[in-house]
């Protein structure tokens, strides 16, 4: 025999036996007597936990992407529950659901910073604190013009349809109308963070949101920009400080905080922080109790028209037009954290 027939031969044979070896490889079947047992209790167990949780944005729910995500987990954990798999790809499903477990847990609506919640006015029919501490409104009709030329505008804040289309779970407010919040040191904090939802139908100067006398103490509003605008009286001085570039949309539900504490003012919109600004000292302590008034510069009981030097002198309507709604009241200067916690805990879907 030839040495070029050898080689020929010898190659010919080496190529059957690698065929006949891959063959006898592909042949071998992954060994599918798993045992799917602790995964079908942990699959059972969060299905329940699935079918009882309920989708919203009130406290104790959880927003409708995270039911869904966990829905998905479930439905993977099944499939491999009902069909052919290796104990290692069932130990994966069991992780990978036990993953999804804990992400859920965490996403479940809970107060933000309750320890340092002064007030919640939620505007769920009604102008009540929806804390323990019951600072509740009083809804108001108010003054409209100026002092020479004056009036009641006649009309209490209505209610309207909030930024998820749910009547009654906001109110509008126009034509003066505010609501009255008595005084409580509670709401003259040294430090403050208010939180709410606004929807302004307008814009003009005196765009007023919540005021606690005023410059006097402070006032939050919208300027003619509809940028958000905070007055501070300190012990130092009375800082005014505006949220530019951050703004408004006339039309538009949109989240608005402002932080004033630790030297600072800051705002925030959308969860997004968009200007801060020093600010020293602390918040003044009004040495004459005013009460609150959410839409308006003052409450009306104690307008006065004719004396210019009155702290309380009324020289011309400054009064919210537009929706408010879940407005929180804060004695702390909230984080970027616990902002955007707020914001996606209450943002619609």
């Amino acid at each position: 025999m030839t040495l070029k027939k050898y080689n020929t031969l010898f190659f010919a044979s080496l190529l059957t036996a690698v065929v006949v070896s891959s063959c006898k490889d592909d042949d071998v079947k992954p060994d599918y007597a798993s045992n799917k047992a602790t995964l079908q209790q942990l699959t059972d167990s969060v299905s329940q936990v699935y079918t009882q949780s309920v989708e919203g944005h009130d406290l104790g729910q959880y927003p409708k992407q995270a039911r869904t995500t966990l829905k998905q987990a479930v439905d993977l954990a099944t499939q491999v529950i009902t069909g052919e798999h290796t104990q290692a790809e069932v130990n994966n499903a069991f992780a990978n659901l036990r993953r999804a477990v804990v992400d859920f847990t965490a996403r479940k609506i809970a107060e933000v910073a309750p320890e340092n919640l002064v007030a919640k006015w939620l505007f769920n029919g009604n102008p009540m604190d929806a804390t323990a501490n019951k600072h509740d409104g009083t809804l108001m009709s108010g003054i409209i013009g100026n002092a020479a030329n004056h009036s009641d505008g006649g009309v209490l804040p209505v209610l309207t349809t909030d930024r998820f289309g749910t009547a009654n779970s906001a109110y509008e407010f126009a034509n003066g109308a505010y609501v009255e919040v008595p005084y409580a040191a509670a709401l003259n904090p040294e430090i403050l963070s208010l939180s709410l939802w606004i929807n302004p139908k307008e814009s003009y100067g005196d765009n007023y949101i919540m005021s606690l006398n005023k410059w006097n103490g402070f006032k939050f509003q919208l300027q003619s920009d509809n940028f958000l605008f905070l007055t501070l009286k300190t012990g130092s001085a009375t800082y005014d400080r505006d949220s530019n570039p951050g703004k408004m949309v006339n039309g538009a539900w949109h989240h608005a905080v402002v932080t004033a504490g630790n030297g600072q003012i800051t705002f925030y919109v959308d969860g997004v922080q968009v200007k801060s600004e020093s600010a020293a000292g602390t918040a003044f302590k009004l040495v004459t109790p005013v009460n609150l008034a959410i839409g308006q510069i003052l409450p009306k009981g104690i307008l006065n028209f004719t004396d210019t030097t009155s702290p309380f002198y009324f020289s011309n309507a400054a009064f919210f037009k537009g929706s408010l709604d879940d407005i929180r009241f804060y004695n702390k200067a909230l984080s970027s954290d616990e902002v955007m916690r707020i914001y996606n805990n209450e943002k619609p879907d």
